[in-house]
């Protein structure tokens, strides 16, 4: 739903009962029974569970380990602690608030109210945006009520509350940066033994509509020091109780493997080796793709279209990565014999399934887009976490080493300072990288498909007049031709297109000895697009 945009927005949350924890408290938040939302406030169900002892003890670190990496899948948005929180509170940060406590020594019996409007200046946590700075600021002051019913000290109260505004800079505000309500909220584990200042703050995450849980094989007895805790959080208690392990790093699921399926290993490792040529079906789908072009002559071009990966020269599988001997030709002009120029034009066309074909220039939209700076890091790559964060990330569908390719390949483009025309400014990468992301889904569906060694997707652009290419264009061309795609360009009028935006040594040009201008493939001048090429050929159109 995107984040919202009105300043005096109430962000209320309840906690919540779920069925089955581990399931539930992966539904999106306005998904969930009790989401409410309007112009003046929002309501955000959220889960804070203790899970103390262990259920069956043979699985229990199997459970704890799958449930930490489809977290881990969520990126910024999620936090494990397996050891204390940070104590160490940098000297500075301490005396910014020091000398802002001095107004509340003032006072006699402050109140939480007093001590944040007090104390809580700018610069002393990380601006977010109105909405949140709003939220943390609403929702310290609940937590801090809470901590002083029990506790009139005010000295015990400052230093508390000094390490609460340095753990919520660590560690609540950059998982609230890429939060957007109503979304995936952010997650938090917390495993192992827990100090009574550390449940107050897991409860202040909780109140911030952060999903918590708390994880403890021998004993939560910690929790029994905060009063009403059974307000703020939830139990689920075990009879069986084991030692505190360190947090488990591997799974170690163990399977009972059949002989048939020790003896389809063995025959596996013998028959489809990186150089046997013979392949099962996605044997690379993991490895990293290297686009190793082709430079060819006119008449090789057509006769290597035809072939799959795997019989062309320069094929190999190797260190996880695998080279596509991949075309990437403009043909420019025409024979002076027609027919036999349509005769070579048409032999492309043959393998339609794994082909689209362009004959309108341009054939992406110019858009413009706002620079964004949050998605790369300071060396110029991008924070591929956070992109797979933005609203426009679509991918989310697509098997995981397809996604993978996708993003290596935007990040290749966006570091690569020699491939493009085009200074690479942050403007040119923000467009790169939006252009990559609306990608349209026929040209998704031939990257999910694409079995590296076998038939390689194929893209053929028929350029017929003066109209040039858009930056998206190219952008979009180049990208696919270093996902493994054979690229072809006609130009029968000879007119630059691609010269405009790559460089020319990424692709072959064959020069012929002819020019055409306005010139129709065989019947496109009696018919339409959808006459003659959607029933001839069912190609793709843009």
């Amino acid at each position: 739903m995107g984040d919202v945009s009105f300043h005096k927005l109430a962000i209320n949350t309840i906690n919540c009962k779920a069925k089955n924890i581990f399931e539930d408290i992966l539904v999106l938040p306005k998904d969930r029974r009790g989401f409410a939302y309007n112009n003046q406030f929002m309501v955000m169900p959220t889960y804070f569970y203790r899970i103390i002892g262990l259920e069956e003890e043979a699985t229990y670190e199997d459970h704890l380990i799958q449930l930490h990496e489809k977290f881990k899948e969520l990126g910024p948005l999620y936090l494990k602690i397996d050891k204390s929180l940070d104590r160490f509170i940098p000297n500075d940060f301490i005396q910014r608030v020091n000398q802002l406590w001095n107004q509340v020594a003032k006072i006699n019996q402050p109140t939480a109210e007093a001590i944040i409007e007090l104390t809580l200046k700018p610069g002393i946590l990380t601006a977010i945006d109105p909405i949140k700075n709003k939220l943390i600021k609403d929702k310290l002051k609940i937590l801090l009520n809470i901590f002083m019913m029990n506790q009139k000290n005010l000295n015990i109260v400052k230093n508390y509350y000094i390490k609460l505004l340095y753990w919520i800079e660590k560690y609540a505000i950059p998982l609230l940066k890429g939060y957007k309500y109503g979304e995936m909220n952010p997650k938090i584990i917390f495993y192992g033994e827990i100090q009574r200042d550390e449940i107050f703050f897991l409860i202040l995450l909780s109140l911030m509509s952060f999903d918590v849980l708390y994880f403890n094989t021998q004993d939560g007895e910690r929790f029994g020091d905060v009063p009403k805790i059974e307000v703020y959080s939830n139990l689920i208690e075990y009879s069986q109780r084991s030692p505190l392990k360190p947090f488990p790093v591997s799974t170690g699921i163990k399977r009972q493997e059949t002989v048939a399926y020790r003896a389809s290993v063995e025959i596996d490792q013998v028959l489809h080796t990186e150089d046997s040529g013979v392949y099962r079906p996605w044997q690379f789908e993991n490895y990293e793709v290297i686009a190793n072009t082709l430079k060819t002559t006119y008449d090789e071009l057509f006769i290597l279209w035809r072939e799959d990966a795997r019989f062309r020269e320069g094929f190999k599988a190797e260190g996880n990565k695998i080279y596509i001997p991949n075309i990437f030709a403009k043909v420019s002009g025409t024979l002076t014999d027609l027919n036999l120029y349509w005769s070579h034009f048409n032999s492309l066309l043959e393998k339609r399934e794994s082909a689209i074909f362009i004959d309108k220039i341009p054939f992406t939209a110019t858009r413009n887009y706002l620079t964004n700076r949050s998605v790369f890091n300071t060396d110029g790559s991008l924070n591929i976490e956070k992109v797979k964060q933005l609203p426009e990330y679509k991918f989310h569908y697509l098997k995981t080493p397809v996604q993978k390719l996708i993003l290596d390949k935007m990040n290749h483009l966006v570091t690569s300072e020699n491939l493009f025309m085009e200074h690479l400014s942050p403007e040119f990468k923000t467009k790169i990288l939006y252009t990559i992301l609306a990608l349209d889904k026929s040209y998704l569906d031939l990257i999910q498909k694409f079995d590296y060694p076998y038939g390689i997707p194929k893209v053929i652009v028929f350029d017929r007049d003066e109209n040039t290419f858009t930056k998206e264009d190219v952008i979009i061309l180049t990208f696919l031709h270093f996902v493994g795609f054979d690229i072809g360009i006609f130009t029968p009028t000879g007119y630059n297109n691609i010269e405009n935006g790559i460089h020319q040594s990424y692709y072959d040009v064959h020069k012929l000895e002819a020019l055409n201008f306005d010139l129709h493939p065989p019947g496109a001048e009696q018919q339409d697009k959808k006459g003659f090429f959607q029933k001839g050929f069912k190609w793709f159109f843009q």
